[in-house]
C-alpha cells in the first residue's frame, strides 16, 4: 500500500495556511516543489495553484498579505474560517467532533497543544500536520475521505461566492483539495 503522505506534503501544506511571515515564499517554493517531486504524480493543476499563489503573494508587501490572511480566514466570517468542522456540523455536533478530534489526537500521541498554538483541532493546518504524523493509513483515509476532503469542497465552493474570492488563498485552498483528491483516488486504486 502507498503511504499517502510522501515528502511530507501535508505539513507544506498547513505551513502555507498558516499566519504568513518573512518566509512565506520558501514556504511556498518547498510545498512545490515537494508536489513536483519524483515520489508522487499529482495533476498539474495543483503546481499551477501554487505558483498563482505566489505570483499574486509576492506582488504584495508582507504586512498586506498578512492582513489578507487575517480578513479571509478570521475576519470575512465562517464562510473562509480554516475550522473545517465549522463547514460540516452545527452545534452540539460539532463541539462533539472537536472533543473527539482532540481525544484521538491524544491518543496517537500528536502534540497537539505544541502545533495548535491556540486554535481548536479541527483548524485545517492542525490536521493536515497531523495526517502527516499518523502511521495508520486506514484512519488517514478515514479522516481523509469522510471529514476533510468534504470540508475542503465546502471552503473552496465558499471563496468562489464570498467577499475573499480574490484572496491568493484561494489558491491554496485548490491546490490542497486537488492534491487530498489525488490521494484518496490513489488509495482506492491502490486496493
Amino acid at each position: 500500500m502507498v503511504t499517502m503522505t510522501v515528502n511530507g506534503i501535508y505539513s507544506f501544506m498547513a505551513a502555507l495556511l498558516e499566519y504568513p511571515w518573512d518566509d512565506i515564499r520558501e514556504k511556498a517554493q518547498g510545498c512545490l516543489a515537494a508536489v513536483e517531486g519524483p515520489s508522487l504524480q499529482y495533476p498539474a493543476g495543483v503546481a499551477e495553484e501554487l505558483k498563482a499563489f505566489m505570483k499574486e503573494s509576492s506582488e504584495m508587501p508582507l504586512d498586506d498579505l498578512q492582513g489578507l490572511y487575517s480578513y479571509t480566514f478570521e475576519i470575512a466570517g465562517g464562510e473562509t474560517t480554516l475550522d473545517l468542522a465549522y463547514h460540516l456540523y452545527d452545534g452540539f455536533k460539532r463541539s462533539n467532533y472537536l472533543v473527539s478530534l482532540k481525544e484521538l489526537y491524544k491518543a496517537k500521541s500528536f502534540p497537539f497543544d505544541e502545533v495548535a498554538k491556540g486554535e481548536l483541532p479541527d483548524h485545517l493546518p492542525v490536521v493536515l500536520r497531523f495526517l502527516d504524523t499518523l502511521d495508520d493509513e486506514g484512519l488517514r483515509r478515514e479522516m481523509l475521505e469522510s471529514f476533510v476532503i468534504k470540508g475542503l469542497e465546502k471552503l473552496a465552493k465558499n471563496f468562489d461566492i464570498s467577499s475573499s474570492k480574490d484572496s491568493p488563498y484561494r489558491h491554496v485552498i485548490k491546490a490542497l483539495w486537488l492534491v487530498i483528491d489525488t490521494d484518496i483516488k490513489r488509495e482506492k486504486s491502490d486496493k
